[in-house]
């Protein structure tokens, strides 16, 4: 009877030996956590958490997205997060899966997805040890760039209009420059319709004038196609050329051979062949200038610069609306008492309108960088500053496509050089999102910022902080400013 129930005992034991090594498939892993945003060439952490029903260890492993999986985590306890490292070589839309896997071997299928955007990110410059200047750039159809400025390192003249296209990666494919032997330089660059572009500066050659304003027509090679001088018997810049509904283009600047004082805006007005519909001057004793122009929604004007003719202080933020004749409707001063200014101004789709510049009357230095928004009135809805006890300037504003906004400039603040290249991105109310600097030894700056269908930035300046001379400077960035921060 006693050997029965021993042997009762140990089949019970066993049975129970065996149901307890039954091994269970762990839970379903948690949808990959880690950035949703990056750049090529950068490395990423994501982890993932999965959960075993026999409380089993658990590693986890990723895939990627491109064609590339890691490999198993070291085991972790159930619960408890695994984490990998990827790096992406290319630009795309990624979806992160994760896979988990107890320590009896036990495997689950694929998580639910984490979507990661990777946009190219790469630092270029042109030039030589003569100074070269890089004003403008702006992404093309093609997938790669195209950047205006000047230079005096090739060419005609002391300084030539420069017109540099790149391919996706910032590798040059071609250069031209427009120019006689004097002064020639080249400040803003758009896409045309027709796959060319247009380019406004001034030339001190080509006009009768010291300077004239220069619209220059090339096609999609860079070949000149036509090109117009608007001027008189003194200095006239155009500093912004836009696109018009209609096929033509409208130019600011400023003219000191019309106008009410010693320097006036000057808004002109062309047809698809450059030739003059109308221009305007706006200005009163002082000097007045336009720097940046953009058509809005009802076929009228938005122009931002400076004026020391109005406002308050030695010289304020001027925004001035027109129609479609250029007759003003409204126009606006923000400032106080020191120097303000407005360089970049974009139309919003709220009807207002959004301004970069920079304020020495507000702040925390000597120039901030400055950031207005206001209604379709030209009232302001809200102003911003960035900087630190130095000058800090914004150059360029652009309205990014989660609906804030990107400001590129410079700044002073202490960094690896005298000034660095200062990028800012804000939510739609001004409030600052990221910042980010780059720069080497001497001065570098930003002069304009454009966003990149891949969700990042291709910016545009030059520096002093390569060769023992002033050079182009073509960035190209992630959607949060990131990507290299070494000169090449």
């Amino acid at each position: 009877m006693k050997k029965l129930s021993l042997f009762v005992l140990l089949a019970a034991m066993t049975l129970l030996l065996n149901c307890r090594k039954t091994n269970h498939v762990p839970g379903e892993p948690s949808a990959p956590d880690g950035l949703s945003s990056g750049v090529n060439d950068t490395t990423y952490t994501f982890t993932s958490t999965a959960t075993d029903p026999d409380n089993d260890d658990v590693a986890i492993r990723f895939d990627w997205g491109d064609g590339d999986t890691s490999d198993w985590t070291t085991p972790v306890r159930s619960g408890q997060p695994g984490s990998a490292t990827h790096a992406w070589l290319s630009a795309g839309a990624f979806e992160v899966r994760a896979q988990s896997k107890d320590t009896g071997g036990a495997t689950t299928g694929w998580s639910a997805g984490h979507q990661m955007k990777i946009a190219q990110a790469w630092s270029r410059v042109f030039g030589s040890y003569k100074a070269s200047t890089g004003c403008a750039g702006l992404p093309t159809p093609d997938g790669g760039y195209i950047a205006a400025g000047y230079t005096r390192a090739y060419g005609a003249g002391e300084d030539d209009v420069w017109l540099i296209k790149t391919d996706a990666s910032g590798n040059k494919l071609w250069d031209k420059t427009f120019g006689g032997p004097a002064y020639d330089d080249g400040f803003s660059v758009q896409l045309t319709s027709d796959g060319g572009y247009i380019v406004a500066g001034a030339t001190g050659l080509s006009g009768i004038s010291d300077w004239d304003v220069w619209l220059i027509k090339t096609d999609s090679a860079g070949n000149k196609l036509w090109d117009q001088t608007y001027g008189g018997d003194s200095g006239d810049f155009g500093y912004s050329v836009g696109l018009t509904s209609d096929g033509g283009y409208v130019i600011t600047g400023y003219t000191v051979s019309y106008g009410a004082g010693g320097k006036d805006v000057w808004l002109i007005r062309t047809d698809a062949s450059g030739n003059r519909l109308w221009d305007k001057t706006f200005g009163g004793a002082g000097d007045d200038d336009g720097w940046s122009v953009t058509q809005t929604a009802d076929g009228g004007y938005l122009v931002a610069g400076r004026t020391s003719s109005y406002g308050a202080g030695n010289a304020d933020l001027w925004l001035i609306k027109t129609n479609a004749s250029g007759n003003e409707i409204w126009n606006r001063t923000f400032g106080g008492a020191a120097k303000d200014e407005g360089f970049s101004v974009q139309a919003t789709p709220d009807g207002g309108c959004v301004v970069a510049g920079c304020t020495a009357s507000y702040g925390a230095g000597d120039n901030d960088v400055w950031l207005v928004k206001t209604d379709a009135d030209g009232n302001k809805l809200w102003d911003k500053t960035f900087g630190g006890a130095g000058s800090d300037v914004a150059h360029s504003v652009v309205l990014t496509q989660d609906g804030g906004f990107a400001v590129a400039g410079y700044t002073s603040a202490p960094g690896a050089g005298p000034s660095d290249v200062w990028l800012i991105g804000t939510d739609a109310s001004g409030n600052r999102l990221w910042d980010r600097k780059r720069g080497g030894g001497d001065d570098d700056v930003a002069q304009s910022i454009a966003q990149t269908p891949d969700g990042g930035y291709v910016v545009a300046g030059w520096t002093w902080s390569t060769l023992p001379g002033q050079q182009v400077w073509l960035l190209k960035t992630g959607a949060n400013g990131e990507g290299p921060t070494d000169l090449p």
